[in-house]
């Protein structure tokens, strides 16, 4: 676990990659606004490290390959921390997001062996509106379905490492909209988590810690500012505890005393919060319900 003297901030300056445009084709890829929309250049970029997941999902493991070979050398050149799941099949993705994984970027096959890979990107799209479908196709024959699922990319196989990584920089600066993540400073670089990403925050021995799916950050910060912050975010977060602040999306149950999370641990709920806590739950749990009604 890292622990150095930060402090935590907000920043409110934008960031954005310089625009390269990729290799002509007469399979052109659609891209929808918000990711071909050109940020504000910052000075700051390279001290900005974004955290990604990225699920690939494609019956042919040369392709998987050759994608993760294409994701290694952009995470080598840093700034983005990218997480990589690979599956054979559709099966495989639909168990990973009931378990409450998700995805922000999904490179999908149009055709999987066990299912139509656009229908079930469709099937998603209808209770995830952020993630970015790279859609892998033999040909251009369904390239019109895409409007569906969009934000999306249409990609020729064998996909090239110029296109893939030009619509893949693309997709990273779109997810550069702060309202959608939580930023902090740490070890002189600017964090930018998705609000989705984070367990819980915590008050510690004068110290906030943020507890990520995969990370834990420890820095200075008041959990009473923090959660000012967090409004920004929806409602997803909840005060259970004078020393706590959770994520809808990360709890497994709770009950009058205690909030268990996915990753397995045991939170306390005092008495201060007990019913703010049950309000706001189901509250939020309406506004969940109603928006995966509308879309069905």
């Amino acid at each position: 676990m890292a622990d150095r003297n930060q402090t935590a901030s907000e920043n409110d300056r934008k960031t954005s990659i310089p625009d390269d445009n990729p290799a002509q084709s007469p399979f052109l890829l659609i891209m929808t606004v918000g990711i071909s929309r050109v940020m504000e250049a910052d000075e700051k970029m390279e001290n900005r490290l974004r955290y990604i997941r990225l699920a690939i999902c494609d019956r042919e493991e040369e392709t998987m390959i050759r994608l993760e070979n294409f994701l290694e050398e952009r995470r080598a050149r840093g700034q983005v921390q990218i997480h990589i799941d690979t599956m054979k099949n559709g099966a495989q993705l639909v168990r990973k997001i009931m378990e409450q994984e998700s995805y922000d970027i999904i490179c999908l096959e149009s055709e999987l062996s066990d299912t139509d890979g656009i229908q079930l990107a469709k099937t998603i799209r209808e209770t995830d509106e952020e993630t970015v479908f790279l859609v892998l196709a033999a040909d251009e024959s369904r390239i019109k379905e895409i409007f569906d699922i969009m934000p999306a990319v249409y990609l020729k196989k064998p996909v090239e490492r110029q296109e893939f990584l030009h619509w893949l920089e693309r997709s990273i600066r779109r997810m550069t909209d702060e309202r959608k993540y939580y930023v902090f400073n740490f070890n002189r670089r600017t964090y930018h988590v998705p609000y989705r990403r984070i367990c819980y925050l915590e008050s510690r021995n004068h110290k906030l810690v943020i507890k990520t799916e995969l990370e834990e950050y420890s820095l200075y910060g008041k959990l009473d500012e923090e959660e000012e912050r967090l409004q920004a975010a929806g409602g997803m977060f909840f005060r259970i505890h004078k020393s706590y602040i959770v994520n809808y999306w990360h709890i497994h149950w709770l009950d009058g005393s205690a909030v268990e999370m996915v990753n397995g641990e045991t939170l306390p709920v005092s008495d201060a919060y007990r019913e703010r806590l049950r309000r706001e739950y189901w509250q939020y749990t309406e506004k969940i319900r109603q928006k995966l009604h509308r879309s069905i």
